[in-house]
């Protein structure tokens, strides 16, 4: 039977894709990817599941007894030989594209190499059926042998595919449910609280096997080492803990943690992971030996306890009614994504009126949150609140309610947190709420009129709940405003630009200097609109603030000038293969790259030069006064990214009358360091020319410090400034 030219060529891109698919695998260390191939291994998820069908249905049709009247016929001949086929085929293609997919950040270790070492045989034995399959050595007793070593090694490929996408045992989780919890008295604070939550939400992609952004966060010394970024966490400050930072950021921006997809963090588990890093307690701490007032420890005990997440089975409000709700002095939000239940908080206490908790009875049935921190809230006032049946936190720190205003609260039957801080109550008054609410778990009595033998007596009676007091801090129940927002179109100004920054809230200060320093009440500036005016660049360290809400992290905004753009730019020497972004438009595109490897930015807008110097002839229609020539360059040194050896500056009137006017050698690195982006400035006496000539070496030897020491550095440059 004579073969077709198709079967002919499928055969030989079997033979070609075998022999690429090893190769690949045993000089992996040496491969360099343009963007097309990075863009092809991200494919890699989204076509594996092809060739796993195909091959379990070659193993049926190998396998099975079929009769001889059946296998004689063409159509099953035809079709034994092309699913064979094609099964190995299509798993050639995947696997070389998984391949390209681990090149990038992240993926590395044990899971990793068996998975691909298991795919590759996989493939193997399916080609090896395929070529074997005619001999009349291949009988159905051989076929059944090779089918049970393809099934296995479906099975182990994919078992630890499965850890490194989901996270390690993820297959054997499920028989792991019915194990016995750990009790209170054993419980370790990191192993038994923290970690849990870490490995639901966030091991899936920080784990020794794929190790997102250098961070393995499956043992306590992982979590401490932190990522390439530096340590998630500043022991004790909330404020700089890039892991806080992350989790609140908005689910659509591409930092959020968990990313958009994947399992969010619960209301819960953010407020445990912020007062554990608030806490400061060491990893290895006992749930039982921290005092009962710390709120770390009650948190814990809920999660030891096994609390089943809240539910809520009440209809959803009318989303143009909750909008309308919404205004400068109260936020009205769903409490978690897909849920019906409210969270309300309230602000600016000179604007609080009765009307403000009125006008919530259209949702009433929705609230489950309400905050009146430092509102001026009084016992009648709660009465407005008596529809509110589904309320379990209520935070009325620093309200003006006393004791008679308590007698209201014991409608409220679903209450589990109450904050009480800064109020008139007494003893006997809390006594009775905590006896009328079963629901009870944590109440906030801090700087109340409450003494210590008062809460040692009502923490000696009521012992399933937390009281917070004393040392704990009332910003717990507080709001972190979100980083102002540079609102200009570019961060690249010619002669001046005026500064827009925003808020998404309404009403919020910020405040802003220039100097490098963070900002404060003190020390800064107050924006107003149409007022912040540059002239050259600079460095903007921004913050918002607002009574109410905690302040936000400081922002920093880096503006550039470029008064001279080049009427032509032509470059003389090629750049690197692997980045070459716009050629010679790259660098006053005003399109900035990002040090992110998983941004657009990252692979369109850095220029890069290894083999060739950067070397470029920028040209003008009339001549311009230059004395600044700046570089915007990625650093990272435990990559081979690394600044220029040298950088010259040639001008002149025509391009054969060039003179070199400045010379600079930028410091080195001397220890590896996460990546940054920093500015090389050229300065110089000013001279008037129409041609300028940058040459920007890249650095020939890496030093002996580095692990990656004698190579030669990559200089990857986004943008030039001359000035």
């Amino acid at each position: 039977m004579t073969k077709s030219k198709l079967l002919s060529v499928a055969e030989g891109l079997l033979i070609i894709g075998n022999c690429l698919l090893f190769f690949l695998l045993f000089f992996e260390k040496f491969l360099v990817l343009p963007t097309l191939f990075q863009a092809m291994g991200r494919l890699h998820p989204l076509v594996l599941h092809f060739p796993i069908v195909l091959i379990l249905l070659s193993v049926i049709v190998i396998s099975f007894p079929f009769k001889d009247s059946v296998k004689n016929q063409s159509v099953f001949q035809f079709l034994y030989r092309y699913i064979l086929l094609f099964s190995a085929l299509s798993g050639i293609l995947a696997a070389i594209m998984g391949l390209f997919l681990a090149q990038e950040e992240g993926y590395s270790g044990d899971l990793l190499n068996w998975h691909k070492w298991s795919t590759a045989g996989t493939v193997l034995i399916v080609s090896t059926i395929y070529w074997l399959q005619n001999s009349p050595w291949f009988n159905i007793g051989k076929a059944r042998i090779f089918a049970v070593f393809l099934t296995v090694s479906v099975i182990i490929g994919g078992h630890f595919g499965a850890s490194l996408t989901h996270g390690d045992g993820f297959i054997s989780e499920p028989f792991q449910s019915n194990q016995k919890p750990v009790g209170i008295a054993d419980a370790l604070l990191f192993d038994h609280v923290i970690l849990p939550v870490l490995d639901q939400k966030c091991n899936s992609c920080h784990n020794s096997s794929k190790a997102k952004g250098g961070l393995d966060m499956t043992t306590a010394d992982g979590v401490l080492r932190g990522g390439k970024t530096g340590p998630i966490w500043t022991n004790g400050q909330l404020d700089n803990s890039l892991l806080f930072q992350r989790i609140h950021l908005l689910e659509s921006d591409k930092k959020h943690m968990p990313p958009k997809g994947k399992p969010q963090l619960t209301a819960l588990e953010i407020r445990l992971l912020e007062n554990w890093i608030r806490s400061n307690h060491p990893m290895e701490s006992r749930i039982a030996s921290l005092p009962k007032t710390d709120s770390i420890r009650s948190i814990a005990e809920l999660f030891l306890a096994k609390e089943p997440e809240e539910s809520y089975d009440f209809e959803q409000a009318d989303p143009k009614v909750v909008q309308g709700l919404n205004n400068a002095y109260r936020s009205v939000v769903v409490f978690a994504e897909n849920s019906p239940a409210l969270d309300v908080a309230l602000f600016s206490p000179s604007n609080f009126s009765p009307k403000s908790l009125e006008e919530l009875e259209k949702v009433s049935g929705q609230i489950v949150s309400l905050s009146l921190n430092k509102m001026p809230v009084q016992d009648q006032d709660l009465k407005l609140m008596e529809n509110f049946e589904n309320l379990n936190r209520l935070n009325l720190n620093f309200s003006q309610i006393t004791r008679k205003g308590l007698e209201e609260l014991k409608k409220f039957q679903q209450l589990k947190y109450l904050s009480l801080a800064g109020t008139g109550i007494d003893k006997n008054s809390i006594e009775g709420l905590a006896n009328s609410l079963p629901q009870l778990r944590s109440i906030v009595i801090w700087a109340t009129p409450l003494n210590k033998e008062d809460v040692k007596d009502l923490q000696t009676r009521f012992p399933y709940i937390s009281w917070v007091h004393e040392n704990s801090s009332i910003e717990e129940e507080m709001l972190q405003l979100n980083l102002p927002q540079l609102a200009n179109s570019t961060s690249i100004f010619e002669d001046s630009v005026v500064i827009e920054l925003s808020h998404p809230i309404r009403e919020v200060d910020i405040r802003y200097t220039l100097d490098g320093q963070e900002p404060t009440i003190e020390n800064s500036f107050k924006f107003e609109k149409d007022q912040l005016i540059l002239k050259k660049g600079a460095s903007i360290k921004a913050k918002a603030y607002k009574s109410g809400w905690l302040p936000s992290e400081v922002a920093t905004f880096d503006l550039f000038q470029n008064r001279y753009k080049p009427d032509t730019v032509i470059l003389l020497k090629p750049m690197s293969r692997v980045h070459p972004a716009a050629g010679a438009l790259t660098f006053f595109d005003q399109e900035l790259g990002k040090f992110n490897a998983n941004s657009p930015a990252w692979a369109t807008n850095w220029g890069g030069f290894r083999d060739n110097p950067l070397e470029l002839l920028l040209e003008y229609k009339s001549k311009v006064q230059v004395s600044s020539v700046g570089m915007r360059i990625l650093v990272e040194s435990s990559n081979v990214i690394f600044p220029p050896e040298e950088v010259e500056i040639w001008a002149g009137d025509t391009p054969n009358s060039l003179r070199l006017i400045k010379r600079i050698k930028p410091n080195q690195p001397k220890e590896l360091s996460k990546p940054v982006i920093s500015k090389i400035e050229c300065e110089f006496p000013a001279v008037q020319c129409q041609y300028l000539k940058i040459i920007a070496k890249p650095l020939s030897k890496i030093g002996d410090w580095s692990p990656i020491k004698g190579r030669k550095g990559l200089l990857l440059v986004d943008e030039l400034f001359i000035n």
